[in-house]
């Protein structure tokens, strides 16, 4: 974490308080500190005269008004069973300490905790002396006084100007400022007429903004979150996070409001489930119950017949204004995680604070660094080779995707990220095969950087009460003949075919006889996931899965074994060994002839002969492609080898789908056609590259002329003026409705060069966050979304780099969720082919295309550098680029070219997927299919860029693979970038761009002509100096201008 970003934990307490761990001292507290990723720790129990006298003698305060040791240590010196210290930082202390009061007022015993903190060591000695006129200081770290909360507060505040409290957990039943034995109904009537004082509020373990979100009292406050310790290994199980150098004015400014250099950013959350205080029950009793149950039961105990412990949750909806969380304006997020030695103990099946999961624990602290960056920051990649059910877990975890079990009466709850089943599969590493594909991702959430909400209904009762609109009634229900679904951006395709299936289930249809088809494996898990809740675990489930995975199933059922299957540029290879006698330029131009030539079904005669060595070649090497699956089983199928087992055929992404994709569902749909239900949107065909079928109801009309095509209209993501905008683009459609009466913004930028887009994208990105107070952004918004609302999407990859160098620099948490492993880069790969070439480890003969001699190959990346500075497809800026950097360090890692390429074939047969939920995410069009967010940023958008125009003519050789431009698919591309937003939508593009190391000057895409500029705001840098260089045509249309 940057200097400018730090981590506190507030809320801690001494050995001097009751049940706490006897070590506790200021060094241990130090070291945990370290071990957990903390920049500042509360000291905890300052009123207790031993514990500040300790304090005194260990600590020193500094300029900054907070507190460090005297004689700094390695952390391993108080924790000598850790294998490696981490990196010694400076732990700050700020002065805190929790006191509890308890008095009657109106009438009812009231019991408060609260948080006091103070700027310094004079004034905690001020503040005790007083207080010890009223109770015994030395009892408990924690005293008990029999004070009233207000003038509690106002002791506090007559210590210091920035002397300040903070309600402690506010939702505890029986000690806290809202909790339903003892507590009051609004800061005002506990407070009264200092109730302004009241910033900020510490929402407890039980409790999450989320809930308190709920109530719109609480909007004005600042909700943090912290651990109440009682141990040094339960530091940061809560936290909070502040932006600028750690002082204690700069987090009472943050808290306040007021800060200009410190920044409030938010907090990290226990799942609130996990709180032993978040649903009703009696734990005596055995009793656990929803507020709806209690309110059913009048509040009383089934079992023995007393009033129950009203949770958290139950108290929270009993004060509540809101339906639902509503996020107020300015307000940060936050991020939930489990305890790392949670998730060990999960996984190891042991507890927590067993010997095996702490020995597991500091080996992953010496590999990766401390708790709360293995939790939160390191990329679940880089865990995926030495630790792969942890990296699954954090991926589970970050994403929201858990098992919730929650806790009540005192009693914690538990959150775990496996049913014992997946454990057991996961230990026999079974769970994640997927044949070709390595393991697969759970599902994306748009979820904010710090907040996270369930990817699945959490009940039975929730799926199966879905609610429909009567078009998405009339696809549900519709057939036996074969029905077409037109279903555009936001309409509820996913919800409408989760309701035909449930429809048929309903109605006696068995789950075997059911097969459902998604586009990607992303789709079919969500779909699988979203099912078992309906079915459940022990009912049997319909088929749904890609057409390649259940091909491969077929294959292997049918042959007995699995194929030795081929990536796609594995196969590029195979053809061209092939096909030795082909130039570079002509085998790249045949292969992508050939493979859309084959999905599509009409093999050219000039393909022939290329085919035939491809497939020869393939044979006698005994390997398969992806395509040779489906080909194979629509052979089988059409020669009447394959018996007919389903009575329905759903498709998702219909238009997405190839002819020969198609042809193969046809021989799996019964005949005529009935029971084939199929639901897509022609206007997001973005795949025609690759052979995607064109005119889907024309063709599907052509097959079945007994075909229902029903459209649903209404739109329940975007904003009607977004639509109207995005709709232009396909003016002869009938323009979609809006459901959501909000109004949102569509912004348009010319920026002078691409750097000043990125910084363009960046400001406005700390804007909507709510990071700075001078960019002009739209009031009614600022501040108000969280990192993981926000994408950035690009027509290609190579426009990532340059917009996520320019946010981590401005600080602005963010990734490229799809970024591919550094061997994937073409140039990359070109160097790898040819090492492999010179360790006989592929192909006999070097298909690299890289004329390099081998003394210089032998002496690894360095040499090549010094040898290719500027051969191209190289130039000087790709030795310096992230990937060329990583070969190196992987290269000196593994020893050698041997031992990088073994590495590299193990790593490949994963997949390594990138996503990081609780980021900005930067990535491409393509990839945000099926995805949304509260704002898009679509940067640029020029002509040559998008539409595109081939990477050849934008000037990089090696990566050009088609410079057939496809006018229409690339405005279909636009549109659904465009309808990925809910209310905000970025258009941007440049003047000048830099791009595989050519300046290109190109013009405004002419997507952006017809657009309606009275539903946009636009904006653009004045020059004072304007240089005057000749503009590339990239189309016939095109003019060269100055």
């Amino acid at each position: 974490m940057g200097q400018d970003l730090f981590r506190a934990d507030l809320h801690i307490h001494s050995r001097h308080s009751r049940a706490t761990s006897r070590s506790l001292t200021p060094e241990h507290l130090a070291a945990w500190a370290q071990i957990k990723g903390l920049d500042v720790v509360a000291t905890g129990d300052f009123t207790h005269p031993g514990w500040l006298s300790e304090l005194e003698d260990a600590l020193e305060q500094d300029e900054t008004g907070l507190l460090t040791l005297k004689h700094p240590q390695p952390a391993a010196v108080e924790i000598p069973w850790l294998q490696k210290s981490p990196p010694q930082g400076r732990v700050r202390f700020m002065l805190s300490a929790e006191i509890s009061t308890i008095y009657k007022r109106a009438g009812k015993v009231r019991k408060v905790h609260h948080l006091v903190y103070v700027p310094g060591l004079e004034q905690a000695r001020a503040l005790n002396t007083k207080l010890a006129q009223i109770g015994n200081l030395s009892s408990d770290g924690r005293p008990i006084l029999g004070l009233d909360s207000r003038h509690l507060l106002e002791m506090v505040l007559l210590t210091d100007p920035l002397a300040f409290l903070v309600p402690a957990h506010i939702w505890t039943p029986w000690f806290s400022l809202f909790g339903s034995k003892s507590g009051f109904d609004s800061i005002e009537e506990c407070y009264g007429d200092l109730a302004s004082e009241i910033f900020a509020l510490e929402t407890g373990l039980s409790s999450d903004p989320d809930m308190n979100w709920m109530w719109s009292a609480l909007d004005r406050c600042r909700l943090i979150s912290n651990s109440d310790a009682h141990s040094g290994e339960k530091l940061a199980r809560e936290a909070n996070l502040f932006s600028g150098e750690p002082s204690f004015e700069g987090i009472y400014r943050a808290l306040r409001g007021q800060g200009l250099s410190h920044k409030f950013l938010g907090t990290v959350e226990f799942f609130p489930e996990e709180g032993k205080y978040h649903l009703d029950g009696h734990r005596k009793c055995g009793v656990v119950l929803d507020p709806q149950e209690s309110i059913a039961k009048k509040n009383i105990c089934p079992v023995c017949g007393q009033p129950l412990t009203l949770g958290v949750l139950h108290r929270v909806l009993e004060l509540a204004d809101r339906d639902q969380p509503q996020k107020p304006l300015h307000s940060p997020g936050f991020l939930s995680l489990v305890p790392l030695t949670e998730l060990l103990a999960e996984i190891v099946g042991t507890g927590p604070g067993t010997k095996k999961v702490r020995q597991e624990y500091a080996r992953i602290l010496a590999a990766f660094g401390p708790e709360l960056a293995v939790l939160g920051d390191v990329p679940v990649d880089v865990l995926e080779s030495s630790h792969p059910l942890l990296a699954e877990a954090l991926r589970r975890m970050r994403q929201g995707q858990i098992v919730r079990q929650p806790g009540y009466d005192g009693h914690y709850g538990k959150i775990s990220m496996f049913s014992s089943r997946e454990l057991d599969e996961l230990r026999h590493g079974r769970l994640f095969y997927v044949p070709g594909h390595g393991p697969e991702c759970i599902k994306h959430k748009s979820a904010r950087i710090l907040e996270q909400s369930p990817a699945l209904p959490e009940s039975t009762q929730e799926a199966q009460h879905l609610t429909f609109n009567q078009e998405q009634i009339q696809a549900l229900q519709a057939g036996p003949h074969p029905v077409l679904v037109l279903a555009g951006p936001g309409t509820g395709k996913t919800r409408t075919l989760m309701g035909r299936i449930v429809h048929l289930l309903k109605r006696g249809d068995h789950p075997r006889r059911l097969l459902v088809v998604t586009f990607t494996r992303r789709a079919a898990n969500e779909l699988r996931d979203r099912l078992l809740y309906i079915q459940g675990e022990n009912e049997a489930l319909p088929h749904a899965d890609t057409l390649h995975a259940m091909a491969y199933e077929f294959w292997m059922r049918t042959q007995g074994e699995a194929p030795v299957l081929l990536s796609e540029d594995a196969a590029r290879r195979v053809f061209s060994v092939a096909n030795p006698s082909l130039s570079t330029a002509k085998m790249k131009s045949l292969w992508t002839d050939l493979s859309r030539a084959r999905e599509t079904r009409n093999l050219p005669e000039e393909l022939s002969e290329y085919a035939q060595k491809f497939s020869r070649q393939k044979q006698n090497w005994n390997l398969a492609d992806y395509t040779d699956l489906l080909e194979f089983w629509l052979e089988q199928t059409s020669g009447g080898h394959f018996p007919q087992p389903y009575t329905h055929v759903l498709v998702d992404e219909a238009q997405d789908l190839s002819p020969l994709q198609w042809e193969l569902l046809k021989a799996l749909t019964p005949g005529k056609g009935n029971g084939f239900w199929a639901i897509g949107d022609p206007k997001q065909s973005i795949y025609g590259f690759r052979g995607a079928l064109q005119g889907l109801s024309e063709q599907l009309q052509a097959q079945w002329d007994n075909l229902e095509i029903i459209p649903l209209r209404v739109n329940y993501r975007s904003t009607q003026n977004l639509i109207n905008v995005a709709a232009s683009l396909f003016p002869e459609d009938p323009l979609p409705q809006a459901n959501s009466v909000q109004e949102g913004r569509i912004s348009l930028f010319q920026a002078s060069t691409s750097g000043r887009e990125a910084a363009w994208i960046g400001e406005q990105i700390r804007g909507l966050l709510g990071g700075t107070a001078h960019w002009q952004a739209d009031q009614g918004l600022r501040g108000e979304l969280g990192p993981g609302d926000i994408a950035v999407l690009v027509r290609m990859k190579p426009l990532i780099p340059q917009i996520l160098q320019t946010l981590h620099r401005m600080g602005l948490p963010s990734c490229a969720p799809e970024a591919e492993p550094f061997w994937k880069e073409p140039r990359i790969a070109i160097l790898l082919q040819a090492a492999s070439s010179l360790l006989g480890l592929g192909p006999d003969k070097d298909v690299s295309g890289l004329h390099c001699p081998e003394h210089i190959l032998v002496q690894g990346p360095v040499g090549l550098a010094g040898y290719l500075q500027d051969v191209p497809p190289f130039d000087r800026l790709f030795w310096q680029s992230r990937e060329y950097l990583q070969l190196k360090e992987a290269y000196a890692k593994h020893k050698g070219w041997t031992g990088l390429l073994s590495w590299i074939h193990f790593q490949s047969e994963l997949e390594l997927v990138r996503q990081r939920s609780e980021k900005i995410q930067i990535m491409t069009i393509h990839a945000s299919k099926g995805l949304e967010f509260e704002a898009v940023f679509l940067p640029a958008l020029e002509d040559g860029l998008l539409p595109m125009a081939g990477l050849e003519i934008l000037g990089n050789q090696s990566m050009a693979m088609d410079s057939k431009t496809d006018e229409a698919e690339e405005r279909r591309l636009f549109y659904v970038g465009m309808t990925r937003a809910k209310r905000l939508l970025f258009l941007s593009h440049a003047e000048k761009r830099v791009l595989f190391g050519r300046n290109l000057r190109l013009k405004p895409s002419r997507f952006l002509q017809g657009l309606p500029r009275e539903d946009m705001h636009c904006s653009k840098v004045i020059h004072q100096i304007v240089r005057l260089e000749k503009r590339i045509p990239l189309f016939p249309d095109d003019t060269c201008y100055t």
